[in-house]
């Protein structure tokens, strides 16, 4: 039963990772649906992940003391309520007010889901679990952001979001059948919150989360338009590469727990950092080529996803006693790197080349690799 429902906590995960990634996949069509600028559009993916990483952090501490299967459940219905105001949305503003309410509520969720895998699964198997959820997230990238941009493409993108709408609450009516009552935790005080937060080997868990999402967001922001300009695809060829994209991802989320359940996540982070690294850096190089780009991005999603479980194990280790706390953290500072790797992206698209978005990734990657090693050499003290 227990796996049953951890896998019903990876459905809210992926529709969720729907809401929030199909818009880079639909990019164009936005834009000129609603008469905007690309760059302008690239930031409802910006403003989508400051509100994702105030709303988890803030939500989280208020509703710390109440029954945690209320919580997730209200996190469900307002989810599914900001899909409804996306799909009537006529104008640039409406639609960001909707990125404003679905990022508020799916961070809430995606925090309290990640906790209640942990929870759930039995020792020595957490890492799974938690694999498991992201895995949910990442297969919104495998079905979620191809059929939306398909749809998109043949249809209208406004029906992409009552279609999340509805999975949405088909998974808020079995969560509530199934999922079992989590008490709330005591309400940490500011002092503690801080206390957390001064913890260096938590700083640079953290710091590491915020510069590998940075570097992969700066590229996926804009892969539509760097696959149109550089590698000339169409839609339909994007939509293509998204779910290639995708599906490498959901692989990389599963060996990722995999790989920290066997080798603990010390191991497992540096190694997927400089695959990851390395892909972004030969992006510019195999873009000429369709099925060389279409390798790069294999080895991008998996070593990219592989990161995710593994870091947010290691986080928990760190403070297990705290550990909604500190995944509240995380995601904050992961949707953090997100709104600097969407705005430096616009920057660089807006100012110079598309192309230059792989390396300059790349870069950040191989910092986010040296903060990760500063932190397991903090670790390796003792206190």
């Amino acid at each position: 039963m227990n796996s049953f429902i951890i896998y019903l906590l990876a459905l809210g995960a992926f529709v969720v990772g729907t809401a929030e990634f199909v818009v880079s996949g639909v990019l164009d069509i936005i834009a000129r649906d609603l008469q905007v600028s690309i760059s302008l559009a690239g930031q409802l993916v910006t403003v989508y992940a400051l509100s994702h990483a105030l709303g988890a952090w803030a939500l989280v501490m208020l509703t710390s003391k109440l029954q945690r299967k209320k919580v997730l459940l209200y996190s469900m219905l307002i989810f599914i309520l900001g899909n409804i105001i996306a799909f009537f949305s006529l104008n640039f503003g409406m639609l960001m007010f909707s990125r404003i309410v679905l990022a508020m509520s799916g961070g809430l969720y995606f925090v309290l889901a990640t906790n209640y895998a942990a929870r759930l699964a039995p020792s020595g198997k957490q890492g799974s679990a938690i694999a498991t959820v992201i895995t949910g997230f990442t297969v919104s990238l495998v079905l979620g952001v191809p059929i939306g941009t398909f749809i998109a493409a043949y249809m209208d993108w406004h029906y992409v979001y009552i279609m999340i709408a509805i999975i949405a609450f088909i998974n808020f009516m079995l969560l509530y059948r199934f999922i079992p009552r989590m008490e709330g935790n005591p309400s940490l005080s500011l002092k503690q919150q801080l206390l957390i937060i001064k913890d260096k080997k938590v700083i640079t868990g953290l710091l590491t989360t915020v510069f590998w999402i940075l570097g992969y967001t700066m590229v996926f922001a804009y892969i539509a338009p760097l696959l149109s300009s550089v590698a000339d695809f169409s839609i339909e060829m994007i939509s293509t590469a998204l779910l290639v994209l995708g599906v490498f991802a959901f692989i990389g989320s599963r060996l990722g727990g995999y790989a920290v359940d066997r080798w603990g996540p010390v191991r497992t982070i540096p190694i997927s950092l400089i695959i990851h690294a390395g892909a972004l850096f030969i992006l510019p190089i195999t873009a000429s080529s369709t099925i060389g780009i279409l390798l790069t991005i294999m080895i991008w999603g998996t070593a990219a996803w592989i990161t995710t479980p593994a870091n947010q194990f290691y986080l928990i280790t760190l403070r297990p006693q705290s550990s909604e706390t500190v995944l509240s953290y995380n995601t904050a500072v992961m949707n953090i790197g997100m709104t600097f790797g969407a705005g430096l992206g616009g920057v660089v698209v807006k100012y110079n080349s598309v192309q230059n978005l792989g390396w300059i990734g790349g870069m950040v990657l191989l910092l986010a690799l040296a903060i990760a090693l500063v932190s397991f050499r903090l670790t390796t003290k003792p206190s």
